[in-house]
């Protein structure tokens, strides 16, 4: 991930860093035994992107 980071833009890496805060928020509630990584990282920036709709940010 650091060297596709270093690649980037400014503007583009810090939206990719917000991306995987917004994944690591909600892993924890994921059940990773039942879903791939990559779907349950998903499925978190999408919970994250829409508590975030829900309160105006």
């Amino acid at each position: 991930m650091k060297s596709m980071e270093s690649s980037m833009p400014e503007r583009d890496r810090r939206l990719f860093d917000e991306i995987l805060l917004m994944g690591r928020i909600h892993a924890s509630q994921m059940d990773l035994s039942k879903l791939s990584p990559e779907t349950a990282f998903l499925i978190s920036v999408i919970m994250e992107m829409m508590d975030r709709i829900d309160h105006g940010q």
